[in-house]
């Protein structure tokens, strides 16, 4: 463990460098009590077992680790096995350095050299408390002197009570196969728009949300409070994973679909995936701001 603690008055983050930038805890003070924003990683072993995650330099699958870039066809070594897919990169997977540090602010580094995946790369993600807000940031920067396929993306497990609802006006997302690969665009849950939201429990998705208006919001009756979720504005997608009988809810802002650089070979529009210029960057922000509701 490499563990960096942001601390004020009324939030606390708790930070694992080497295992994979992760959030181990993010905790706020509502109603005069503090209530696990994310759920409570601190004894989390395993990369799953935490709060949350960054998702580079690609964000969820890409079908049996292929595809073609550039008249290259590329094989990823699968990462998740049995998963026959790739999924969500490589900075969940490794150690980062921290470049930087106080007790509001973090910031870490990693540096990845070209090899299955054939583009070297730099990210720095931040992670800062102002008052109860958590705000995440990422920059990816290519350092290939080719064109680079990219995207980012936020994996955060929000802490699931049995009455907690997400509301987000959106109308639309991907149908997934039992793969939890894209099939078709379908309507979304009509319960996401209204005020009070999508019940969690009652829902079960692993679903990529389209045209995502880069605002949500997370309710928890029990706690009488709630936490805005608001993303930069590359982020047009929005993944929801809520199993059955979970003690979370993962709400996700990403660049692009599942399986985006494939489905953009087969000529799918409005992927998301970008192409990274030599030294270009891509930069992509998160903020939740839990408040009370008394």
């Amino acid at each position: 463990m490499c563990l960096v603690v942001l601390k004020n008055d009324v939030a606390k983050v708790v930070v694992d460098a080497k295992m994979g930038a992760s959030i181990l805890k993010y905790s706020a003070m509502l109603n005069g009590k503090y209530r696990d924003i994310f759920r409570n990683a601190n004894e989390a072993d395993s990369i799953h077992d935490t709060a949350s995650f960054p998702l580079v330099p690609f964000s969820n699958r890409i079908r049996n680790g292929q595809f073609n870039w550039q008249n290259k066809q590329i094989y990823l070594p699968l990462n998740h096995l049995p998963q026959k897919h790739v999924i969500h990169g490589h900075g969940w997977q490794t150690h980062w350095q921290v470049i930087s540090q106080n007790d509001s602010e973090v910031t870490l580094e990693y540096k990845y050299t070209a090899d299955l995946w054939p583009f070297s790369y730099l990210v720095r993600k931040t992670l800062k408390i102002t008052g109860t807000k958590l705000t995440m940031s990422m920059v990816l920067t290519n350092l290939s002197n080719e064109n680079m396929p990219a995207g980012l993306g936020f994996h955060p497990y929000f802490t699931r009570t049995s009455k907690c609802s997400l509301q987000t006006n959106i109308s639309q997302m991907w149908a997934i196969d039992d793969e939890c690969m894209p099939t078709e665009i379908t309507s979304a849950p009509t319960d996401f728009k209204y005020k009070k939201g999508l019940k969690i429990n009652d829902t079960v998705l692993d679903n990529t949300l389209i045209n995502f208006p880069h605002k949500a919001q997370i309710h928890w009756p029990e706690w009488q409070a709630k936490a805005n979720i608001t993303s930069s504005k590359n982020c047009d997608f929005l993944v929801v994973y809520s199993p059955e009988n979970a003690d979370f809810v993962c709400i996700e802002p990403v660049t692009h679909m599942t399986d985006a650089i494939n489905m953009a070979a087969r000529n799918y529009k409005n992927t998301g995936i970008k192409s990274l210029p030599p030294k270009g960057k891509m930069c992509i922000h998160m903020q939740i701001s839990p408040k009370s509701l008394i």
